[in-house]
C-alpha cells in the first residue's frame, strides 16, 4: 500500500496481489486511516498496486512529483514476489545494495529467538543505496526512508502487527514535525450499539450547529457504531477546550436514544469487564447458536481471565443435557431453542463455574432450520445473577448467518451490560 501524505490530503496505493484477488483484506489502510484521521489529516483515496516492479516504480516515480510524505506497506519480505525494495531503487536510480545497519538489525531479532539468518532472509536487507533502514520492533524485515524528487517515503512491512509498532514509534512522530500537527488533539469517543448509522446520523444532526469548534467522525464495524468528537484547535492543558468537548460528549449521550453502551469509546466486552472487575464479580458463557463467539470477544480483552471463569459450546441437546444440567423434559416439550432452554443453560452454567452472572444463547443462524415459528434469526438469551433471572427472545431478519451470529452475541452482551448495570445502581 502507498499512502501519498499532503497536509489535509491523503491517497492510499496498497502493493500485493493478495489483495487484488482477495487473498486478504487491507487492514492496514483502515488503521492508517485511522489514526492519520486522529492527527487532523483526511484521506482521500485508496488504491492497489500488484507485486510488479515496474507497476510499482511506476507508482512511486509519479508519487515522488505529486506529494510531500508517502507511506508503503507491503512487499519487504523475503520470498520472490516481494520487490518492493527494488521498485524503489529502479524508481530512485540508486543501486541496490547491501544495507549494514537493517542487518545487523534483522541478526539480532534472529538470534534473540534462536534462529539462524539465512540467505533468503538476508535478501529484505538489499536496500537502495542512500536509503536509511527503519527498525522493526516485531519482525524480521527493516523499513526503510528515502528522499526521491520531493517526495519522503517510509516503507513499511505488510504484516499489520510489523506496520503498526513501526508506524507508531518510528514514524508518527516524523510525520507530526513534518506536518507541524497538534498532536494534543482533543478526542471523545462514544460506542453505540441499537441504532443503524444513518439514524446516529440523524440524531446527531444538530452538532455542527451547537458545537461549531468541534467536528463529528463516524466508524461503523457491525453491530456497532463509533462516534467520535474531535476538537482540533485547542490542547489537552486547555481546561476550557476539556470542559467544552465533555459538554459536547453528554450532549451527543443525550441524543443517542439510551443506545451508549461506553462511554469511553470501550467495546463492549471492554465495558463488561470494566464492569466485572470493578464490581469484583465473575462471569460464565453457555453458547448454542453463536459457537463461542461471545466467549472469543470477553477473552480478547486484556485481564479477562480475572473474571472469565467457564465456557461451554454446547451445540447438541445431549450436551445441552450432560454438561449444563438442562432438564431432558425442557427439550422435549419447549425444544432447543425456546426462553425455558435458554434461562435454564445460563442457570447451568452459572452453577457449573461457581460464576456470579451467566449468560446464553440458543437460536437460529440460517440460513436454514427456521420455522414459521421459530424463524431464521430468531435467538433465546439466558441470564441468570445471584437475585434475578431470565430469558428474552428477539427476531433478526439480516438473512445473514454471520451477522445473525454477532447480533446474537452482541444482544446476549447488552443484556448482561444492563444487568450490571442495574446492580450498580442498587447495591
Amino acid at each position: 500500500m502507498l499512502l501519498f501524505l499532503k497536509l489535509e490530503e491523503i491517497s492510499h496505493d496498497r502493493t500485493g496481489d493478495e489483495v487484488l484477488l482477495g487473498d486478504i483484506v487491507d487492514t492496514n489502510s483502515a488503521f492508517l486511516c485511522k489514526v492519520l484521521k486522529d492527527m487532523g489529516i483526511d484521506v482521500q483515496k485508496i488504491m492497489a498496486v500488484g507485486d510488479d516492479v515496474t507497476d510499482i516504480a511506476g507508482v512511486i516515480g509519479d508519487t515522488s512529483l505529486q506529494a510531500d510524505i508517502c507511506l508503503v506497506t507491503g512487499g519487504l519480505g523475503p520470498t520472490q514476489d516481494d520487490v518492493t525494495a527494488l521498485a524503489c531503487s529502479k524508481a530512485s536510480g540508486h543501486r541496490i545494495e547491501l544495507n549494514q545497519d537493517a542487518l545487523v538489525s534483522m541478526t539480532s531479532y534472529f538470534k534473540k529467538r534462536g534462529f539462524v539468518l539465512t540467505r533468503d532472509n538476508e535478501k529484505q536487507a538489499m536496500l537502495p543505496a542512500g536509503s536509511h533502514m527503519i527498525i522493526n520492533h516485531n519482525g524480521t524485515a527493516p523499513g526503510l526512508y528515502i528522499k526521491i524528487n520531493q517526495c519522503g517515503f517510509f516503507f513499511m512491512p505488510g504484516v499489520p502487527s510489523e506496520m503498526k509498532i513501526m508506524f507508531e514509534k518510528e514514524i508518527k512522530q516524523v510525520l507530526m514535525n513534518e506536518f507541524n500537527l497538534n498532536n494534543d488533539i482533543l478526542i471523545e469517543r462514544l460506542t453505540v450499539f441499537g441504532l443503524p448509522e444513518s439514524r446516529v446520523g440523524a440524531l446527531l444532526k444538530g452538532f455542527k450547529t451547537k458545537f461549531p469548534q468541534m467536528r463529528l467522525g463516524f466508524r461503523a464495524d457491525f453491530p456497532v457504531i463509533e462516534v467520535k468528537i474531535i476538537l482540533t484547535d485547542s490542547t489537552k492543558d486547555d481546561k476550557k477546550a476539556r470542559s467544552d468537548i465533555k459538554m459536547a460528549k453528554q450532549w451527543a449521550i443525550g441524543q443517542l436514544e439510551n443506545k451508549v453502551v461506553s462511554r469511553q469509546g470501550l467495546s463492549i466486552a471492554q465495558e463488561i469487564g470494566r464492569l466485572l472487575t470493578k464490581e469484583k464479580k465473575t462471569l460464565a458463557i453457555a453458547e448454542s447458536c453463536t459457537g463461542g463467539l461471545i466467549s472469543n470477544m470477553v477473552t480478547d480483552v486484556a485481564g479477562s481471565s480475572n473474571y472469565f471463569l467457564f465456557s461451554g459450546v454446547t451445540y447438541s441437546n445431549d450436551a445441552k443435557i450432560n454438561i449444563l444440567n438442562v432438564r431432558k423434559e425442557t427439550i422435549i416439550e419447549y425444544g432447543a431453542v425456546h426462553e425455558q432452554t435458554a434461562l435454564e443453560m445460563a442457570q447451568g452454567a452459572r452453577l457449573r463455574a461457581g460464576a456470579d452472572f451467566a449468560i446464553s444463547t440458543t437460536g437460529i443462524a440460517g440460513p436454514g432450520g427456521g420455522t414459521e415459528e421459530k424463524p431464521v434469526g430468531m435467538v433465546c438469551i439466558g441470564f441468570s445473577g445471584p437475585s434475578v433471572s431470565m430469558a428474552r427472545t428477539y427476531k433478526f431478519s439480516f438473512g445473514d448467518r454471520v451477522r445473525n451470529k454477532k447480533m446474537f452475541a452482541m444482544m446476549a452482551l447488552e443484556l448482561l451490560r444492563r444487568q450490571l448495570i442495574l446492580m450498580v445502581k442498587t447495591s
